[in-house]
């Protein structure tokens, strides 16, 4: 078989999760995979380690794909206004800032002229090393509400900002290839499809299926389906989520042949570098794209919890390389799909997680990672915030010390008194990577975050 064209992993927002040493290791390690595209994130990372992961990238042939949220980083060139974001149905804006969650409303004809400002001094603002860019949009659901937005479906409330980029790149830079995202209720063909013909691929998330099996799998219930129907612009005919990703990758290829590949997200930040066991699910997956013309997968992995998928990548860089791979269904992943079980493990006994982990560091993490989310206490987090720190090079403590500081206040099981200003700051952010971001450069942002977690876990008080 031949190798697939895109061959390679997405970090996401997590390179300021790592030391200049674990971004070098991780970069080294995809020319041994024979990986050959790597998503870089421009908003989170990128002007603290752009000289690195562009050294690194040359020395194995690696293709970087420059993505950025559009709103985030084009409106920061502008004096942005909160009145050009989205807007819920009472006409609050949902954002107050510039976020990875920020969505413009289309209908704010400032927002939309300095869109296309923003994009392109972007554009012109590259190295000559970036052949590849890819414009995001906001990594959620809140589009717009407003009196005129709401008549839209929300694939037509962003439309007009993929207009605005793919005609920045042609007049600008048109010696780029570039790209767009595929993402939340954003799922169906659009209207306005030139653009679309115009860029080098299209990069198809398969966000919230369910990795216990395969896409286009139908038979199977998960109290995730009702959740998922808000999440997805529904179909009348498809049963799952996994039926739904199917469904329309095949409109996808079909109406843009030669130009779609999948972001898949198999380390997913909430995972904590708890691993899904799901190798078989992603090698059946490869077969269904090599069939529906799929170009490549960027798997989503980062160094901070690596070790735990590692084998798993290998095998599929085998096959993603045209190795026909053999593989049996380890019993591990039997129990995880007859369970439906999460990587939080809350589903399983203590019993269980003894007789299917061998490892005792994994073992532990599992049981830590189950204990805390039955049973949300101060003493469960503290000892899995130590557990994750002593343990700093093979899990990703910050991440998952994010997830414990922020779970004690919204569930009132534990809170902080007395917090300093960066504390509130760090506690009432969407999300982690905004906030890393904002460290000062001559600062190290994984020190900056340890010290403040663990400073707010040594005085949080019970709820």
């Amino acid at each position: 078989m031949e190798p697939f064209a895109i061959r390679g992993f997405n970090p996401c927002e997590s390179l300021l999760r790592h030391t200049p040493e674990q971004l070098r290791r991780f970069l080294r390690r995809m020319k041994t995979l024979n990986m050959n595209s790597i998503i870089i994130h421009y908003d989170y990372g990128w002007q603290r380690y752009k000289e690195l992961i562009m050294e690194e990238c040359a020395a194995a042939n690696i293709n970087i794909i420059l993505m950025t949220f559009g709103p985030r980083t084009f409106l920061s060139y502008s004096n942005w206004k909160k009145e050009w974001f989205a807007k819920n149905p009472e006409g609050k804006p949902y954002c107050d800032r510039l976020e990875c969650e920020s969505y413009p409303c289309r209908y704010e004809q400032e927002a939309l002229e300095a869109y296309a400002y923003g994009a392109r001094e972007w554009l012109k603002s590259l190295p000559p090393q970036i052949k590849h860019v890819h414009m995001r949009a906001a990594d959620g659901i809140m589009f717009c509400q407003c009196e005129k937005c709401r008549l839209l479906t929300d694939h037509e409330k962003w439309q007009p900002f993929v207009d605005i980029f793919a005609e920045a790149v042609m007049e600008v830079r048109p010696d780029l290839a570039f790209e767009t995202d595929i993402y939340v209720k954003r799922y169906h063909i659009p209207g306005n499809q030139v653009p679309f013909r115009n860029m080098k691929n299209i990069m198809y998330d398969t966000f919230y299926r369910t990795t216990n099996f395969p896409l286009g799998y139908g038979n199977y219930e998960s109290p995730a389906l009702e959740w998922a129907k808000t999440v997805y612009d529904t179909d009348t005919t498809s049963r799952t989520p996994n039926e739904y990703h199917l469904a329309r990758l095949k409109e996808w290829t079909s109406t843009f042949p030669g130009k779609v590949y999948i972001h898949e997200n198999s380390m997913a930040q909430s995972l904590h570098g708890v691993f899904t066991h799901c190798t078989s699910t992603n090698l059946a997956d490869l077969e269904t794209y090599r069939k529906i013309g799929v170009q490549g997968v960027c798997y989503e992995a980062y160094e901070p919890g690596y070790v735990n998928f590692a084998e798993m990548f290998e095998v599929l860089a085998r096959a993603l390389n045209g190795e026909k791979v053999e593989w049996q269904r380890t019993p591990m992943e039997d129990f995880c799909r007859d369970r439906q079980l999460s990587y939080t493990w809350k589903e399983a006994t203590e019993e269980d997680i003894d007789r299917m982990i061998a490892d005792p560091v994994k073992r532990q993490h599992a049981k830590l990672e189950r204990a805390f989310w039955n049973t949300l206490s101060l003493k469960n987090a503290k000892e899995y915030m130590k557990f994750a720190f002593d343990h700093e090079d093979t899990l990703d403590p910050i991440f998952i010390s994010s997830s414990l500081i922020q779970a004690g206040p919204r569930t009132k099981a534990y809170f902080y008194p007395d917090m300093t200003p960066m504390e509130k700051d760090f506690l009432t952010r969407r999300k982690l990577w905004d906030f890393m971001e904002d460290i000062p450069m001559d600062q190290d942002p994984i020190a900056v975050c340890k010290n403040l977690v663990l400073g707010m876990m040594d005085k949080a008080v019970e709820g």
